[in-house]
């Protein structure tokens, strides 16, 4: 068997399992991981890999060694075509559409409060003193009184109310309302059966919530000075459009890491945060039965009033858009950004999933129940966690009082894992030809690197161990 490597992905393995200093809990030896060095990957194979619980960092491709590490990371995602609101979630969304219409920040709403105050008061002050009123005193003057003549105080009369017993007590106002919107809504749905019989069933319930589109759409709707602009940017390889922007964009990666993450100014600098963000293995494709923006690595871009708030880093792959960061202004903290962003990605998921019918997942990384800034996530309906041995998706309802008693488990218990991977049949890229495992030892005339193919083929699984190309020098 020959081929080319001109269409398939190129990994380099490295072996072992070194601890590494925990970002999650501080311990300063017991992360591990294994990884290899994405040269270049084709969309389908990144998505099978994350499916087993790999994920990307620029071209560096790892797998958290779950059974070991202390603090062990499952892939979790949400079914987006299934996901509802939670009150929270819409509760973010309320304060954002509030920002935009007032322009209002924490630090202003003193101000907004002691007007409101003022307000409050100058009405309460017009009830209190003004001539609007229902009773009318029949007045008389004081030779009047003085002969014991009294005058009865009287109320005027509306339609409905007062003394008349004939006439039924006046509805609450809130009755009132109710009965005119039914009337509308029955009015509505008659025009409507008329005008076109088949457009009857696509009318909304006023009894049904709103969608997370709906919410979206009125923010998107709003005659504002300030509204929130998504961009959606290829970054690998870089458009034209984020090569003008990139300078913006790492000046708020750098403030982000600084401000959120206490990072070292020297740290930040733009050769780390290209390899970080926007180096991807994964390459640009297009298919007829895919999105029209095509798959592969972005930065979706948020653009409040002409400046950048916020970026979020994703791939856009076969059955899913997959988060892999987000950095924003910390001056916009009260925004929530995190929950917002997650919240637009899952709109965009389900916006994609019209144009390619196969694309209904969102992914958000690695969960780890243990950590607090984790919760979040747990939080987004409709979510799923990867069991770490059979690799199939459980509920994250059923999985959090397993994980309450132990923080590492396997989450299914009634399926297996696929079946071992024949080493003989694993591809190699060899001196710019694709061969099998089997050919390439035979050839070499030695298997010492035996284990190290078993292990890779064992972690990345018989789909992509026979796809792949596994670089041997």
């Amino acid at each position: 068997m020959s081929r080319t490597g001109q269409d398939f992905s190129i990994v380099e393995y490295f072996a072992g399992n070194d601890g590494s200093r925990c970002g999650y809990c501080g311990s300063k030896d017991t992360n591990y991981s294994r990884g290899m060095w994405a040269h270049k990957m084709m969309t389908q194979d990144y998505q099978d890999l994350i499916d087993r619980g790999w994920r990307r960092s620029g071209k560096y491709v790892y797998k958290p060694s779950m059974e070991i590490m202390c603090c062990p990371a499952y892939t979790i995602r949400c079914q987006a075509v299934d996901f509802k609101l939670s009150k929270s979630q819409k509760k973010c969304l309320i304060t954002v559409r509030k920002h935009l219409q007032t322009g209002i920040k924490p630090g202003d709403s003193k101000k907004g409060d002691e007007e409101d105050a003022e307000s409050k008061n100058e009405s309460k002050t017009k009830d209190e003193t003004g001539s609007c009123t229902n009773d009318v005193s029949s007045t008389s003057d004081a030779s009047d009184h003085s002969k014991s003549t009294h005058v009865k105080r009287t109320k005027l009369t509306r339609s409905g109310v007062g003394p008349d017993p004939n006439k039924p007590l006046r509805k609450k106002a809130k009755i009132l309302r109710m009965e005119a919107k039914r009337h509308k809504q029955t009015h509505s749905a008659e025009s409507s059966s008329l005008e076109s019989q088949p457009t009857k069933n696509h009318q909304k319930s006023s009894n049904e919530p709103k969608s997370l589109e709906d919410y979206l759409s009125e923010e998107t709707m709003m005659s504002t000075a300030l509204n929130i602009k998504l961009r959606l940017v290829r970054s690998n390889p870089p458009s034209s459009e984020f090569e003008e922007t990139f300078d913006d964009s790492y000046k708020l990666y750098k403030r982000y890491q600084e401000t959120i993450h206490k990072d070292p100014p020297h740290k930040c600098t733009t050769g780390q945060f290209k390899r970080f963000l926007c180096e991807s293995p994964l390459v640009e494709e297009y298919r007829e039965d895919g999105p029209s923006c095509g798959y592969g690595s972005f930065h979706q871009q948020y653009w409040l009033g002409g400046v950048l708030i916020a970026v979020g880093v994703l791939d856009i792959l076969p059955h899913s858009i997959s988060s892999v960061y987000l950095y924003y202004n910390p001056d916009y903290n009260f925004l929530n950004l995190g929950t917002y962003s997650s919240l637009r990605e899952i709109a965009f998921t389900r916006a994609l999933q019209k144009e390619a019918a196969n694309l209904k997942y969102y992914y958000m990384g690695f969960y780890i129940h243990s950590c607090p800034k984790m919760k979040y996530k747990g939080q987004i309906g409709s979510s799923f966690l990867l069991c770490p041995e059979a690799y199939t998706w459980q509920p994250i309802e059923d999985c959090r009082p397993k994980l309450d008693e132990n923080k590492y488990i396997r989450l299914d218990n009634k399926n297996t894992a696929d079946s071992e991977v024949d080493i003989n049949q694993i591809l190699t890229l060899h001196k710019g030809r694709a061969m099998e495992y089997g050919f390439y030892k035979t050839m070499q005339g030695s298997h010492a690197d035996k284990e190290e193919v078993a292990e890779y083929g064992n972690l990345v699984g018989p789909v992509c161990a026979y796809r792949m190309l596994l670089y041997r020098s």
